[in-house]
């Protein structure tokens, strides 16, 4: 199995819920719906996609020309089937999505309340039941191994360092939640990955809330990070490379529908620019684009751009 990239973390369905019920009493002091037992509530919108942050990665490179696989873990059940029917029809090596009896297939219901704004109701335990032994893969040769979030399991992690370090490969990662990580496996992370992505205000919280993004940069390379992206999707993103500090706004001006996926695909958007060879503007350009076109619908996949001509999106420059 040869692959550019090898895409790590969750693979699932989203369901999208939407009617006049599942709203918020605009006369309300309290910003809350009240379900009552026993009781129906007629829905009047829904939609249903497959996503995750490992699928919605692999997908995106797919589109991009990039020979991408996915690794996860599903039930062996209807939606596991559907998982890997829609990653094929994509484009995706599948055989690394590995299905269990022990759960079922990971599902999010969204309750859609207002405009960018739900009620989220998850299952995931298939793939926080995925563990370094599950993940070892004979004859894997990948030119990055990436991890889509940080894996519930550290020995993950770990393992595919050392892989990564035998077979001259390299590790990216986007660490949308620490997921009760101690530090000193936080730092092990951060030292370990060739390229950091970190929503921007996960960082400042990180770091004790009220700080520059230059400083978190400083203090990210200090425990050893080589190159990192902060981002915020409907905000300023900044990308650390070779001592240079790039900022840039979003791709254009977006008032969100929903923003399930969006930190995927930007993430994802600016590796398959760089595998690409394109410049750091133009992955920055790549992702944000991204980023928009998801948070306009519901259900990610449909939206995520297939080798689109892009406007390069404006970019000042700092020396760290």
């Amino acid at each position: 199995m040869s692959l550019d990239v090898l895409c790590i973390g969750s693979s699932r369905f989203d369901v999208f819920i939407s009617g006049k019920g599942l709203k918020p009493d605009k006369f309300s002091l309290e910003n809350k719906i009240e379900l009552k037992n026993d009781s129906s509530y007629e829905i009047e919108h829904a939609i249903y996609e497959a996503g995750g942050s490992a699928l919605n990665s692999s997908i995106l490179f797919a589109r991009q020309g990039i020979k991408a696989g996915c690794l996860s873990m599903t039930g062996k059940d209807h939606l596991a089937n559907q998982i890997k029917i829609i990653a094929k029809h994509e484009g995706v090596e599948i055989n690394n999505i590995i299905s269990r009896t022990q759960h079922h297939s990971d599902l999010s219901i969204h309750i859609i309340t207002d405009r960018a704004h739900e009620v989220n109701l998850s299952c995931n335990r298939s793939s926080f039941y995925m563990r370094s032994k599950d993940t070892r893969l004979p004859n894997l040769r990948t030119n990055i191994i990436y991890f889509a979030e940080l894996p519930d399991d550290f020995k993950t992690f770990k393992y595919y360092v050392n892989w990564a370090k035998i077979n001259k490969s390299e590790i990216y990662i986007n660490i949308k939640d620490f997921k009760n990580y101690k530090k000193r496996q936080i730092n092990f992370v951060l030292s370990n990955s060739q390229k950091v992505f970190i929503p921007l205000i996960l960082a400042e919280a990180y770091f004790g809330g009220e700080i520059c993004p230059e400083e978190i940069i400083r203090n990210l390379c200090g425990i050893g990070a080589k190159s990192v992206v902060l981002y915020d999707v409907i905000s300023n993103s900044y990308a650390y490379e070779d001592e240079t500090i790039y900022i840039c706004s979003t791709y254009k001006k977006i008032n969100p529908l929903d923003m399930t996926g969006s930190e995927d695909v930007f993430a994802a958007g600016y590796i398959s620019a760089i595998i690409n060879n394109r410049n750091i503007p133009e992955a920055l350009t790549m992702a944000s684009a991204n980023a928009c076109a998801v948070m306009e619908i519901f259900g990610t996949r449909i939206a995520i751009l297939k080798k689109p001509a892009l406007r390069t999106i404006k970019v000042e420059t700092k020396t760290l």
